[in-house]
């Protein structure tokens, strides 16, 4: 555990985040990037620029030279529905942000609350640590005076070593934990959850009425794919081009001028341009079928989730309401009687192990709910 780390609480934690996460700034990058791009949508091909010498005869090699422009335009109705299919996909960056907000705050809390499990189960291990250095200093004096076999001493320095082992082991799992949180966080502050014993996190009832930024991005996936459509059949029309010169433009005088307009029919590409509108009208089927997927097993983990906080919650409610009294009363007494000389060592390592396992057992079944708890959180959209 990093000596110099920074007590935090959740709601300090997520406010970091909040300022810190680099996936925020990404999407900012994508929105700025996706609003540009709808400035493309009226943008017309190349104009041109021709010379161009007809009207020979023969015998004179002359001919009628002309100096003009040409432009082609799409049909008219393509450049709209090209801004309507670009602002429909800069709109799904814009509420990809609520989406990435309460994806990271499932993160955070997660973390956060794994740590501070972590904490809890160190502070035990440091309690067992305690009281298994003066067992060992006990079982020691005794073997000096001829009260107690060497099988005790050597029994109790293992257990000693083994518990130091155990806390190394679990000292390593807290600095990784750390280390998902500062990644989450975006910071190089070390940092710890509040020194105080693991909190129930109480579940709330949400917004029933908003919906959740997953739905909601693909709903906006159908939308896009509505306007794609839209896109298509007005690709699928004509294309209109014009031409305009005159020789006035190299100075001669009495210049020819004129123009022509000319329409692009499809005719050889009425097949291929078919099937691209039937791609679009399939990608509008498969969001829509995605959206309803997407749906049910987001109904269904909800329910999950409310089963395994009820599942958890009443073996949590079991051990503060007796078991971790109990617990303690079992260590104190079993010490007591040790010490006494009325339990042999073997006696009190099973009290203990019995009690510790309960206190283990507890942080567990809190950890489990906790967990469960920031699932539904989740799904709420909170």
């Amino acid at each position: 555990m990093p000596v110099f780390a920074q007590r935090v609480s959740i709601d300090e934690a997520l406010q970091l985040a909040q300022n810190g996460n680099l996936e925020f700034k990404v999407n900012d990058a994508e929105i700025k990037k996706s609003q540009a791009t709808v400035g493309t949508a009226s943008a017309l091909p190349n104009t041109g620029v021709f010379a161009e010498n007809e009207d020979l005869q023969t015998g004179n090699s002359k001919g009628i030279l002309k100096v003009g422009v040409s432009q082609s335009v799409a049909w008219p109705g393509v450049y709209k529905a090209k801004r309507v299919y670009l602002k429909e996909q800069a709109k799904y960056y814009e509420l990809n942000r609520s989406a990435i907000d309460v994806q990271l705050k499932k993160e955070v809390r997660a973390a956060y609350y794994q740590l501070w499990y972590l904490q809890d189960r160190a502070g035990l291990y440091q309690q067992l640590d305690s009281i298994y250095n003066s067992l060992l200093q006990a079982a020691t004096l005794r073997y000096s005076k001829g009260e107690a076999a060497g099988l005790e001493k050597i029994a109790a320095a293992v257990r000693f070593k083994e518990l130091k082992a155990q806390e190394k082991e679990l000292a390593n799992e807290m600095i990784l934990q750390q280390q998902q949180l500062m990644l989450l966080l975006n910071t190089q502050q070390s940092l710890l959850p509040l020194n105080s014993p693991l909190q129930k996190i109480m579940p709330s009832a949400g917004n029933a009425a908003t919906a959740h930024p997953l739905l909601a991005l693909q709903q906006q996936q159908i939308s896009i794919a509505e306007s794609g459509i839209a896109v298509q059949k007005n690709e699928n029309r004509p294309e209109l081009s014009g031409r305009f010169f005159s020789q006035a433009l190299y100075g001669m005088r009495e210049p020819y001028s004129g123009f022509s307009v000319s329409v692009g029919i499809p005719l050889f590409n009425a097949g291929a341009n078919r099937q691209k509108l039937n791609v679009a009208k399939a990608d509008l089927e498969l969001q829509q079928k995605n959206g309803a997927l997407q749906e049910q097993r987001m109904s269904s983990q909800k329910k999950q989730a409310q089963t395994a906080i009820a599942q958890a919650d009443a073996l949590v409610q079991y051990y503060e309401s007796n078991g971790l009294e109990q617990a303690g009363e079992i260590i104190k007494a079993a010490v007591l009687g040790y010490k006494g000389g009325e339990l042999s060592f073997m006696e009190l390592t099973q009290y203990l192990n019995q009690a510790t396992d309960m206190q283990k057992n507890y942080l567990d079944a809190l950890n489990k709910y906790n967990q469960s708890v920031i699932q539904y959180l989740y799904f709420i959209n909170l």
